[in-house]
């Protein structure tokens, strides 16, 4: 459904990324807000890896309740406070995407997110054929 754009004329893609995703026509389209790393229960996981993690589970439990997964995701957008945090990005891919599915991505250090106790916020937009 989903075809990756990696053109050789450009340089590869450093990370698990594609550089441009296509989606056909007919899709449904999905935009999930910036989800932070807040518990059902509203408590907050504690740095990144876990904040992270939260995150990723938050944006599963969306999409599921949209009838799509991981594999409908067309870009994600990363807000990190945290400079060491994008040793994570990778690891959560790996356990939450399969390496046939690589989105198109971006990854930002900011000074704040809306929170001072937030270090990451993750939004994505997600297409499905029925």
């Amino acid at each position: 459904m989903l075809k990756t754009r990696n053109p050789s004329s450009i340089a590869p893609p450093v990370g698990a990324y594609s550089h441009g995703v296509e989606v056909p026509a007919g899709a449904r389209w999905l935009s999930v807000a910036g989800q932070a790393g807040i518990r059902p229960d509203g408590t907050l996981a504690e740095g990144f890896e876990d904040q992270h993690e939260v995150v990723w589970q938050n944006t599963l439990a969306i999409l599921a309740d949209a009838g799509m997964g991981p594999e409908n995701i067309v870009h994600i957008n990363v807000y990190s406070t945290d400079p060491e945090g994008i040793k994570w990005i990778g690891v959560h891919r790996k356990k939450y995407l399969s390496p046939k599915h690589t989105p198109s991505s971006t990854y930002v250090l900011i000074s704040g997110l809306a929170r001072p106790d937030w270090v990451v916020e993750m939004e994505c937009i997600a297409a499905k054929v029925d």
